[in-house]
């Protein structure tokens, strides 16, 4: 059960041995947040301690004292290098001691004790690191309410949770699988910086090494999710940049996340590589001569950040699409899934790039003149914007489908574009900005201004912008499924 009592009374000495170096460090004239963070990296390296005693779960006994311990100390100050100022203080060490104990609590009964030292090795070095890279040299931070986190403390997780899980797997599990300590690194290293990202302060000491720990575990039992946690790590990875540059909201990451991870399992790659070309190639001409949208960019319902609503408006279709070629065996619907993503990208190309056409916009059902950023508007400069947006999505697709395929793709997105301003001119809400008698008219999608509600002049009110692109999505995408062959 235990190798020597001289290895038992060790794994007790160690964690006040960190503790009472971190206490002299900081007498010597460390900040407080050294300390903290000195004790935060020393002591996850007593799971390698352990492992090396212990043969069971008797393991479990250090840390579960330590858990009231740690309460007790952060009731009464006992261990008062660890502990944050009083004004900031958390439950983060109670949490660490709680993970160590649950990890290592899993791991003996499972027979998998170095999942233990993956989840708290990474949350040792990839958070304890981060902090202090984030803290010292952070200049970039994202948008509230995770101010105070930054991207140079987000990196620092990344590269030194992946590293540590990598480790605990090369040095810890006997006869490891070829090529698993990699697998295992790089799928962690993501989903560890977001959880840390993401976790409220001092509960990031709970959520990142069980996460980790989850990860590591699922990926021995079940190798085949392997390309699963790489198509999560890429999702995610760009998705946290997207949040740093307010490209999209935090409710709106949560679900373009998950929206990805079900186009893969449901599309596999081809689908969810759309998705990734979409949301990159929109969000880059969404910034395309952004000074210059900005007039027309006010008359639209939703600004900034792409909200839950956009992301399912332009990707659920897809979906749907995907969900049917993977449960009924439509083989049509793949095609149809990837027309979608077309649709969605000559509809963004259309709008962003249409706003900075130098010709006036006009309706699309009278042909009349309308204001620039209304829908139903259009332009050459938008129209052609729409197909080169359609093609360069449907490019993906010619080696599984062909140049006629890829070509029907393309068709079938400029077509939803087009569809789209035909939805948006007959149907969509359009809201009286000024008095009635004013000249010229100014309407807008947005349903208050300043805090005013406007008066509904044209359209129908349910019917906004994230409708329109739904519809006319799903409509041109069900179209494709029906006629393919």
């Amino acid at each position: 059960m235990i190798n020597t009592i001289w290895g038992v009374m060790l794994t007790v000495i160690a964690p006040f041995g960190a503790i009472g170096l971190a206490t002299l460090v900081r007498r010597r004239g460390a900040s407080v947040e050294i300390s903290r963070k000195l004790i935060h990296i020393l002591l996850s390296n007593w799971i390698l301690l352990a492992l090396a005693v212990y043969r069971s779960a008797w393991a479990c006994v250090v840390p579960a004292c330590f858990v009231l311990l740690n309460y007790l100390s952060y009731r009464k100050g006992i261990f008062s290098a660890m502990e944050r100022a009083q004004t900031d203080n958390t439950l983060g060490t109670v949490w660490y001691a709680l993970s160590l104990f649950l990890l290592c609590l899993a791991g003996y009964t499972l027979r998998m004790p170095w999942i233990a030292a993956c989840g708290m090795l990474a949350m040792g070095y990839g958070d304890g690191l981060g902090a202090l890279v984030g803290s010292r040299w952070g200049k970039l931070h994202f948008p509230s309410p995770h101010h105070k986190k930054t991207f140079e403390g987000m990196v620092t997780v990344l590269l030194f949770s992946g590293l540590a899980v990598g480790f605990a797997c090369a040095v810890c599990i006997p006869n490891p699988a070829p090529g698993f300590a990699l697998r295992a690194a790089l799928a962690c290293a993501v989903p560890a910086a977001a959880i840390e990202l993401f976790t409220p302060y001092g509960v990031d000491n709970l959520t990142l090494p069980l996460g980790v720990g989850l990860i590591v575990f699922l990926l021995a039992r079940f190798p085949l999710l392997w390309p699963v946690f790489l198509c999560l790590d890429i999702t995610l990875l760009i998705l946290i940049c997207a949040y740093y540059l307010r490209a999209i909201t935090f409710t709106g990451l949560g679900t373009a996340a998950a929206l990805g991870v079900c186009l893969f399992l449901c599309g596999g790659w081809l689908s969810f590589n759309a998705l990734i070309l979409f949301f990159l190639l929109g969000s880059a001409v969404s910034r395309a001569g952004k000074a210059r949208k900005a007039s027309a960019s006010a008359l639209h319902e939703h600004q900034g950040a792409r909200s839950v609503a956009q992301v399912l408006a332009n990707g659920l279709p897809s979906l749907l699409f995907a969900l049917l070629y993977r449960a009924a065996g439509l083989e049509s619907c793949l095609p149809a899934a990837l027309a979608c993503f077309a649709g969605a990208a000559a509809d963004t190309f259309s709008s962003e790039i249409g706003m900075l056409s130098k010709r006036k916009p006009v309706c699309i059902l009278t042909w009349k003149p309308v204001q620039r950023g209304m829908s139903g508007g259009v332009t050459p400069l938008g129209v052609a914007a729409a197909a080169a947006g359609a093609l360069a999505v449907a490019l993906l697709t010619l080696p599984g489908f062909g140049a006629a395929g890829a070509l029907a793709i393309a068709g079938t997105g400029l077509a939803s574009s087009l569809l789209d301003s035909v939805l948006g001119a007959a149907f969509q809400a359009k809201y009286q900005m000024c008095a009635p008698t004013a000249l010229p008219q100014r309407l807008t999608e947005r349903k208050s201004l300043n805090g005013a509600p406007l008066k509904l002049v044209k359209g129908l009110a349910w019917v906004n912008n994230d409708v329109v692109n739904f519809a006319s999505i799903l409509i041109c995408g069900s179209l494709l499924a029906l006629f393919w062959r």
